[in-house]
């Protein structure tokens, strides 16, 4: 994993997110289907812990400027969707049911920071419990009624709040979409380290 610089929880948290993950695929091969050109969890709208956007903010800012004009050229149709179509205030489960191509996704179907990519992408594969309901990829292989290794997704939220709010005071409480990532308009956003 890149690592970069005063993110060391995070990303601490975040290996060990994708150590599960990695667990879960390899004991559940049929029904984990992740892979390379898959991006339906590309098109699953989503906010961020303050710490997943300063942390992805900065992933931004270091991308060469040609690829950060094609993902600001692709924000602007997403930011017109989010607009008109995600409720408000933001839900996590109305929020599943909106389709957004997320502008960090090429024009090859590939992620430009993969290796920076949120919690949300990391786990979007597995079983997520949220709240009183479990999700799951439309595209895996989970059988309704069956035992699967669950993703407690408000532990994962609490995590991040906990880390969020160790960089910033109150910063648990904030919630960031990708539009205030890419803009550089969010509370916290004058930590990052590099101006554009």
């Amino acid at each position: 994993m890149v690592r970069l610089k005063g993110f060391g929880a995070l990303e601490e948290l975040m290996a060990e997110v994708d150590r599960r993950f990695e667990e879960t695929r390899r004991g559940y091969p049929r029904e984990v289907r992740c892979r390379k050109g898959c991006t339906d969890c590309c098109y699953a709208p989503f906010d961020l812990s303050l710490a997943e956007a300063l942390y992805l903010a900065q992933a931004f800012r270091k991308l060469p400027r040609r690829v950060r004009r094609e993902v600001e050229r692709r924000l602007e149709k997403y930011e017109k969707t989010w607009e008109t179509e995600v409720p408000k205030p933001v839900d996590p489960l109305a929020l599943s049911r909106v389709r957004l191509r997320c502008p960090f996704l090429d024009d090859r179907g590939l992620c430009v920071v993969y290796e920076f990519r949120p919690l949300t992408c990391r786990v979007y594969g597995l079983p997520l419990s949220v709240g009183e309901e479990t999700v799951v990829c439309p595209r895996s292989g989970f059988e309704a009624g069956k035992t699967y290794p669950t993703v407690l997704f408000g532990e994962v939220l609490r995590r991040l709040a906990e880390i969020s709010e160790g960089l910033v005071p109150k910063g648990g409480n904030v919630r960031v979409s990708l539009i205030g990532v890419i803009r550089g308009g969010f509370p916290g956003a004058h930590l990052l380290e590099e101006p554009f």
